[in-house]
């Protein structure tokens, strides 16, 4: 079986890792493919998708598991101009690797959406969706319509850690530390590119030699 953890990872942090590497773990996953999403449905995006796709690149690195692999179709299919909704990517992966049984890796906030989602019903039809709860994340989901849809939910316990994006772009923006919310490595690129910060941060960045 082989996982698929999509998300904008924007930016990726160590609950991400946590939530991958607990999956890989307990379903003895082949591979964790990371997703990379070029836009959002659900929520905005801040960072390019180069910069959300190095930092991924890097984290993975510094991880290394060699279950970890970062999949770009999403981020390259925008690029040309084309629409990549999830249920695409699956159908690629499956045209890719036949008979391959499937996993979509994600948070209970994500499992609350799932019924937003592009041809939501086909995807429960042709992939599981191992499920990682998170400290706060309500147990209020609609389970009865996936259920009905005949979506197979596998729990994963994952250790409770409310780190999120959205806190790593807070402190960078009120310019406190982030050096234990990410890898050391994502810590240096976003310190190096100036992401999530104040305008003034971005402009020194670009312009190291100006006064």
């Amino acid at each position: 079986m082989i996982g698929i953890f999509g998300g904008r990872f924007d930016p990726i942090h160590r609950a991400h890792l946590a939530m991958a590497k607990a999956a890989a773990d307990q379903l003895q996953l082949q591979e964790v493919l990371w997703v990379v999403s070029a836009h959002a449905v659900h929520k905005s995006i801040v960072a390019s998708a180069a910069h959300r796709l190095e930092m991924v690149r890097l984290a993975l690195e510094e991880l290394k598991d060699a279950r970890m692999k970062i999949d770009e179709r999403e981020i390259h299919a925008s690029a040309l101009g084309e629409n990549n909704p999830s249920y695409k990517t699956l159908q690629s992966l499956q045209e890719e690797r036949p008979n391959q049984e499937w996993v979509w890796v994600l948070g209970e906030d994500q499992l609350r959406a799932f019924t937003s989602w592009q041809r939501w019903k086909w995807l429960t039809q042709n992939m599981a969706l191992a499920v990682c709860r998170r400290p706060g994340d309500s147990q209020a989901t609609d389970l009865p319509a996936l259920i009905a849809a005949g979506a197979r939910v596998i729990p994963i316990n994952v250790q409770a850690d409310a780190v999120s994006s959205s806190q790593v772009r807070e402190n960078l923006a009120k310019g406190l530390p982030i050096q234990t919310l990410v890898p050391p490595s994502v810590a240096s690129y976003l310190a190096a590119h100036a992401l999530y910060g104040p305008p003034e941060a971005a402009e020194a960045a670009q312009h190291p030699n100006s006064v």
